[in-house]
C-alpha cells in the first residue's frame, strides 16, 4: 500500500507530457509553431533554444552599445550643463562615424589616423621650413637638385 503512493508520486513527478507541456509555451513565444514542437524532429526545439540565446546576446550588445553612445553624447556636451561653465564654453563635437566593432575596423581606423597624423605632421614641417628662409648653399637649388 506504501509503495503504490511512493510510485505513483514519482510517476507523476516525472511525466515527460507534463514537462512537455509546461514548456510548450516558451517554445511558443520564441517563434516554434505548435505542429513544430510536437510533431517535428525533436532536435528543433534545441536549435531555437540556441536561436534564442543568441538573438539574446546581439540585442543585449545592441543596447550596451547605444548606452555607449548615449554615455559618450552625456560626456561631450557636459561641458556647457556646468552651472559655472566659461562663456563661450561649446559641447564636444559628436563623433563624425560609429564606434569600430570589430578588431578590423579598428585596425582600418588606427591605419587611417596614422596616415593623416603623418600628412599633417609633413605640412607642418613643409610650413615650417618654408618659413625659416635659409641661404641657398652654392650649386644646390630649392629643391634639392645640384645645378
Amino acid at each position: 500500500m506504501g509503495g503504490e503512493l511512493l510510485r505513483s508520486s514519482v510517476s507523476e513527478s516525472l511525466s515527460y507530457t507534463k514537462i512537455f507541456y509546461e514548456h510548450f509555451p516558451f517554445y511558443l513565444s520564441i517563434g516554434m509553431t505548435y505542429d513544430q514542437y510536437w510533431n517535428d524532429d525533436c532536435m528543433l526545439v534545441k536549435y531555437y533554444r540556441e536561436g534564442y540565446k543568441l538573438r539574446n546576446e546581439r540585442k543585449n550588445q545592441e543596447l550596451w552599445l547605444q548606452g555607449l553612445y548615449i554615455y559618450e553624447a552625456l560626456c561631450d556636451v557636459a561641458p556647457i550643463l556646468h552651472p559655472f561653465a566659461k562663456s563661450g564654453t561649446r559641447p564636444h563635437p559628436y563623433p563624425n562615424k560609429p564606434f569600430p566593432l570589430t578588431r578590423e575596423e579598428v585596425k582600418r581606423n588606427e591605419k587611417e589616423q596614422e596616415k593623416l597624423n603623418r600628412q599633417k605632421a609633413k605640412a607642418l614641417f613643409e610650413a615650417w621650413a618654408a618659413r625659416l628662409k635659409l641661404p641657398e648653399e652654392k650649386g644646390v637649388s630649392a629643391n634639392g637638385n645640384n645645378n
